[in-house]
């Protein structure tokens, strides 16, 4: 089975524009969904406690075959959109932030959005594996955190279908009630 480590923020510093929530526990929810979605559809998952300090050495040990950040973010109030990054452009980790990127950027609200590299940042440096670090949405947007909060199902879905998409996998969807 092919391995994916997933690595929720654990900012609970960083609070929510809507809500009464910070990062890190919409972080948990978007990963908690993506790892049921991915082990449905035939994927090796772990989802990371701690901080990216525990983390990355977990999943470089663990031997996992993609290492996805997950966050949203912040700017100034007025920003929206879905940002994607990884190490270099055309590298493993470019491809599997596009795919993401490619699944869930059409169920966002924002509009600033793209894959960028990002050669500083210590998940997509420090991981053995292909990092792709996904930037869901905005929640210093009081609508877009309205929205993260109320689709946190929806996004750890998207970003499921991404990584599926990356490994040329089938997609399983949940079984409807």
């Amino acid at each position: 089975m092919t391995k994916v480590y997933l690595s929720p923020s654990s900012q609970t510093e960083n609070l929510y524009a809507w809500g009464g929530t910070n990062e890190a526990a919409q972080c948990r929810a978007i990963a908690a969904a993506c790892e049921a979605a991915l082990k449905r559809s035939g994927f090796d998952v772990r989802t990371g406690a701690g901080t990216m300090y525990t983390r990355v050495p977990e999943s470089n040990a663990w031997g996992a075959a993609l290492h996805v950040a997950i966050h949203t973010n912040a700017a100034n109030g007025k920003t929206t959109g879905t940002r994607c990054y990884a190490y270099r452009d055309g590298g493993d980790g470019f491809r599997a932030a596009r795919a993401i990127f490619d699944k869930l950027a059409p169920i966002t609200p924002g509009a600033s959005e793209g894959v960028f590299v990002q050669k500083t940042w210590y998940e997509i440096v420090r991981t053995k594996a292909p990092c792709a670090y996904v930037e869901c949405e905005f929640h210093d947007v009081p609508d877009a955190a309205r929205w993260i909060v109320e689709h946190t199902l929806q996004i750890g879905e998207a970003i499921a279908q991404g990584i599926c998409a990356y490994f040329g996998a089938a997609y399983v969807p949940a079984e409807k009630e």
